[in-house]
């Protein structure tokens, strides 16, 4: 299967190579979407493409100066990072409303980065390492269509890291909000609130005034709008931009307090609440990263985290708005997009962008109709770069912390939506859990990584310890088979299969992790509902190690064990049937590797030790598979363990005298039988649970070549697996009754028969398993 694989991938990269200098118009096309849609741009569309442009760039000139902050980086970083993104993606995005930029958790981390590295890096060097080594990484991610990677990180994790990065940036942002200073917001979330409570003494109470006022601000504004707007766009714009209103506002008041405020030796003023003070204008410079190896290896963690949250986050969002608006995105085009936004704004003092939520939800909310909006938001923020940064200088601390706290509060996830895990799931409400606490308690990094594996942990362990069931027909439907939860759950009541038939199926595919369980798990039941069938060695023949007969009757005694009933009392062992067949249902089992063949053939013959069924025994042991998917009847036709019987062989078998049993001869006797035994289940006791029909001195007798002895078939469904294993019953019944008057002719000829308590009294002294 693997090599099958191998070779159809190489030969279709082989022929992608041929014909790429034919294809290369529109891989290009493929690559750079804007080229379809352009000409396709209906004017009508463009209003809300810039009114959307406009209003999110009203939010990430304040919303980049704040991240920035957080980032530990100068604020015009943000903004280098915010216009750079948003042009860069309206070019390769398959999105209409995702929105790139600087964000909260890529900020906080980004800013334990600069920490880490301070005295040896300066911020911007920090910025520009982390930004080009996360593009190249999500680059080659693109490249080489490994979109799949993502499947690995499930969105519990995403939900229980964002979350708790998002109170960890609410919580470093208290003491400039209220004005204290000397902190280490860095440090972990609870250690902060610690020395903030220690310091209270110190709060600045302009800078606290400032801080509630525009959080007031902000918060009120989106009441009111909610409250009286009534759906009117105009008025939602208010609340659209109110980061805007309030900063601006806010640098106002700010001037107006310090207007007269004293100067220092310089000719600067001393403020009298903490602000931004000097912002430089234009663009930056061209300049490349200067990255050395040992410092890739040192912060190699941090780098792999940013990376992660950068894809996840993206592709999150990508994947809500598009299924809220009915489109598609192209998953590995927006890694490939996201990588060379990432690697290029690099060259130009950005730090780390990726897919803003909030902006994303504003762009929605306008309207926008295709990713030209970013460009206008772009645009907006070079102006701003060019033309506004000398009002930046007046912007309070308490203000852009306020801005912070207000924007990321709503990526905290509330408990609702971590008890509707809990309900679906323990064990992803656990994974969220585990990423929620340990990045408020340790770190981001460290919280992603424990939430993933974590994840990855509880996903081997599922596949090492699959559901297995044993399956029983239904009483009304005896075509159909379920598990006893089923029909308790349903309120249907089933039947028993054919004596010493037992029917299984397992809920995941047989590979390495899981076939131990599997086998172990199917022999157990049959110990549990059949008797041992095969010879009793002696003390001399005994394996030093046999426990089986101990082991059964531990098991019998346990009572109920997955799928299976309690007993009052443990089982007589001769109330039990000797086991005939054991039936797979394959449905749920979507793929097989060598461990699960080996695995499969290890269960064949330790079924057949315990049935007895060995060469020359005169006792019959088949193992069959039903609704075997194509991939796995391929596998197990090539490696020899089974044929593809299905309608041929079924066909030949039914051949033979088979009882006739169809479903509504079932239905009928199940109805008028208060133990709800059919002609299904009486006629194939007498074929199927017949001493005599085990005794070895029947071995040299005949069978028809039409019945296969002890063969592996395939069959469409269990019940053309079940009328298989009753037409080898019959053939052997008839043959061994044509065996027994053939000897009893010769025998007679000889002046001697043989009564039928001698035949079983020879029987049960040859084979005192019986």
């Amino acid at each position: 299967m693997a090599d099958q694989e191998i070779r159809e991938y190489w030969q279709h990269t082989v022929g992608w190579l041929k014909a790429f200098p034919s294809n290369f118009p529109q891989y290009i096309q493929e690559r750079l979407p804007i080229i379809r849609w352009l000409p396709k741009y209906s004017w009508s569309w463009a209003v809300k493409d810039i009114v959307a442009g406009i209003t999110v760039g009203l939010i990430v000139v304040p919303q980049g100066m704040s991240y920035a902050k957080v980032a530990s980086l100068p604020v015009q970083h943000g903004l280098y990072s915010a216009y750079i993104g948003a042009i860069f993606y309206c070019f390769m995005g398959t999105s209409k409303d995702l929105t790139i930029g600087p964000t909260a958790v890529i900020s906080l981390i980004t800013g334990e980065l600069v920490a880490q590295l301070a005295g040896r890096y300066s911020p911007a060097e920090v910025a520009g390492i982390s930004c080009l080594a996360v593009g190249a990484m999500t680059m080659i991610l693109g490249v080489f269509q490994l979109g799949i990677v993502l499947d690995f990180f499930p969105s519990t994790v995403l939900v229980g890291y964002t979350t708790g990065a998002a109170i960890t940036i609410v919580v470093s942002q208290i003491p400039k909000w209220i004005g204290i200073h000397g902190i280490n917001t860095r440090e972990p979330a609870y250690l902060v609130l610690i020395n903030v409570f220690k310091a209270l003494s110190t709060i600045s109470l302009l800078d606290l005034a400032f801080g509630l006022a525009s959080m007031l601000g902000l918060y009120g504004i989106g009441y009111a709008v909610d409250r009286w707007a009534h759906g009117r766009f105009s008025i939602q714009l208010i609340k659209i931009s109110r980061f805007f209103i309030v900063t601006v506002l806010a640098t106002i008041c700010s001037y107006l307090v310090n207007i007269n405020a004293p100067l220092d030796q310089n000719g600067q003023i001393i403020p009298r609440i903490s602000i931004l003070t000097t912002v430089p204008s234009g663009m930056p410079a061209l300049q490349a990263p200067r990255i050395e190896r040992h410092i890739l290896v040192e912060i190699g963690p941090k780098l792999l985290a940013i990376a992660l949250a950068t894809i996840l986050e993206h592709i999150a969002i990508g994947k809500a708005f598009a299924r809220k608006n009915r489109y598609q995105i192209d998953s590995n085009q927006e890694l490939l997009t996201l990588g060379l936004a990432n690697v290029t704004a690099s060259f130009f003092g950005a730090y780390t962008v990726t897919g803003s939520f909030s902006r994303s939800a504003v762009n929605f909310q306008c309207g926008v109709k295709t990713p030209l909006a970013g460009l206008v938001t772009g645009a907006l923020v070079i102006l701003a770069l060019q033309l506004l940064t000398p009002l930046f200088y007046y912007i309070p601390d308490a203000t852009l912390s306020a801005v912070i706290m207000v924007a990321v509060s709503s990526l905290i996830s509330l408990p609702p939506v971590f008890l509707e895990f809990f309900s679906v799931n323990l064990w992803d409400f656990l994974s969220s859990q585990v990423a929620l606490w340990v990045t408020l308690f340790v770190s981001v990094e460290v919280g992603i990584a424990s939430g993933v594996t974590f994840a990855l942990i509880v996903l081997l362990v599922r596949i090492a310890r699959p559901q297995i069931h044993l399956l029983r027909p239904l009483q009304s439907r005896p075509d159909v088979f379920v598990t006893s939860k089923y029909s308790a759950h349903n309120f249907m009541d089933t039947v028993n299969a054919p004596p010493g038939v037992l029917v299984f199926r397992m809920e995941e595919a047989a590979t390495f992790p899981n076939m131990e369980t599997f086998r172990t798990w199917v022999q157990d039941e049959v110990y549990r509902h059949t008797r041992f069938g095969g010879l009793v060695r002696t003390t001399e023949d005994r394996l030093w190690s046999d426990n089986l007969e101990k082991h059964v009757r531990k098991l019998r005694e346990q009572g109920r064990r997955g799928d299976t009933y309690r007993t009052s009392a443990p089982i007589n062992d001769q109330d039990l049937p000797f086991l005939r067949a054991v039936i797979l249902d394959c449905s749920a089992m979507n793929n097989i590797d060598s461990t699960g063949l080996q695995g499969l053939r290890d269960l064949k013959e330790n079924l057949k030790d315990y049935a007895g069924a060995r060469d020359d025994s005169g006792v019959f042991f088949e193992l069959h598979f039903a609704a075997v998917q194509d991939n796995v009847l391929s596998i197990l036709t090539r490696s020899g363990l089974t044929k593809p019987s299905v309608s041929s062989v079924i066909a030949e078998l039914r051949k033979v005298q088979v009882v006739n049993v169809d479903a509504s001869s079932m239905r009928s006797t199940c109805s008028s039988s208060h133990h709800s035994q059919s002609s299904y289940a009486a006629e194939s006791h007498s074929l199927l649970d017949n001493d005599k029909h085990r005794s070895p001195s029947y071995g040299s007798l005949h069978v028809t070549q039409s019945v296969p002895s002890h063969d592996a078939l395939v069959h469409l469904t269990i019940r053309d697996a079940i009328d298989a294993v009753l037409a080898s019953a019959e053939a052997r019944k008839r043959d061994n009754d044509e065996g027994m008057e053939e000897q009893g002719t010769e025998v007679g000829g000889s002046g001697h028969s043989m009564s039928d308590s001698d035949t079983d009294n020879s029987s049960i002294h040859k084979h005192p398993a019986t």
